[in-house]
């Protein structure tokens, strides 16, 4: 019998499996300022990729010593440092799925900090399982490129941290 990732393990046991993965909302998105909509452009096309199979072009936005901080109760869950790091953690989680694909359900800008309200349609490698997660990423732009990224599980957190003034300046 073959065993369940340890991804489709977190997801089944703390989110639920689902039989039918159901058609996604479009995205929507709160923005104000032109260059925003620049930042928000970018990381849509990095979700895009991701979805695509393209792993390179989706952290190519992320700057070389970008940090991913997992808020998640993924075993996996940490910081991350640098592009490098990013890319070991995501392609070892996405080595977890048979089926991976995130929706971008709503992106919300606070100037340089965005936050992305993501839906995952999912299937385990080996189980097939099914599993369907909202959740969000906050993305901490410069320049056009990723210099942060926390990700939270419930997505009311991400934009609680949105909402408030970063901790820390890179």
């Amino acid at each position: 019998m073959p065993t369940r990732s340890t991804a489709c393990d977190w997801a089944s046991t703390t989110l639920g499996c689902i039989s039918d993965v159901c058609p996604l909302p479009l995205a929507r998105e709160r923005h104000t300022a032109p260059q925003v909509r620049g930042n928000l452009e970018i990381i849509r096309k990095a979700y895009d990729a991701l979805n695509d199979g393209d792993v390179e072009s989706a952290l190519g936005v992320l700057e070389p010593d970008a940090e991913w901080q997992e808020h998640s109760e993924l075993p996996e869950a940490g910081t991350y440092h640098s592009r490098a790091a990013i890319r070991t953690f995501l392609l070892g989680y996405l080595d977890s799925w048979d089926e991976f694909r995130q929706e971008t359900e709503e992106l919300i800008d606070s100037g340089d900090r965005v936050a992305v309200v993501l839906r995952m349609a999912a299937r385990g490698k080996g189980s097939g399982i099914a599993v369907e997660a909202r959740y969000a990423h906050l993305w901490t732009m410069r320049d056009g490129r990723g210099v942060r990224v926390d990700a939270y599980a419930d997505p009311n957190a991400a934009i609680e941290a949105l909402q408030q003034q970063p901790t820390q300046q890179r």
